[in-house]
């Protein structure tokens, strides 16, 4: 692992059905700078920035191959909490991109991670 490298990528790979959006993908994310992801539209910008976040999963239309490492960690070992990895990766994305829930539950996922859970004040959150 190279010690200035937050996020690290190996030969990540995703498809949507039989067509594939990331080939091979392998790059280090260095800590503390900035990073721009460009390219024309269409090339896997976006993909890429949501297997940052656990945003794809593996299932019946999507499937994932390779790692994505916060630190040592990688984000796609089943063993790992996929809300504790959320709230360590950010995504600021240029349209609305819900989680696979009820609107309730997207609005609310942002208080309850955050430990504002009593149903009372989460209803009056949403």
């Amino acid at each position: 692992m190279n010690e200035k490298s937050l996020l690290q990528v190996r030969d990540l790979n995703v498809a949507y059905g039989t067509t594939p959006a990331l080939k091979g993908i392998t790059l280090d994310i260095p800590n503390k700078k900035i990073t721009a992801i460009i390219g024309p539209s269409g090339c896997g910008k976006s993909t890429l920035l949501r297997a940052f976040n656990r945003l794809l999963e593996d299932g019946d239309e999507v499937s994932i191959s390779g790692k994505v490492l916060v630190g040592s960690e990688d984000i796609y070992d089943p063993r790992n909490d996929v809300t504790q990895i959320r709230k360590k990766m950010g995504l600021l994305s240029q349209r609305p991109y819900p989680l696979p829930m009820s609107i309730y539950d997207n609005i609310a996922y942002g208080p309850r991670i955050h430990g504002l859970s009593s149903m009372g004040s989460m209803d009056e959150i949403v």
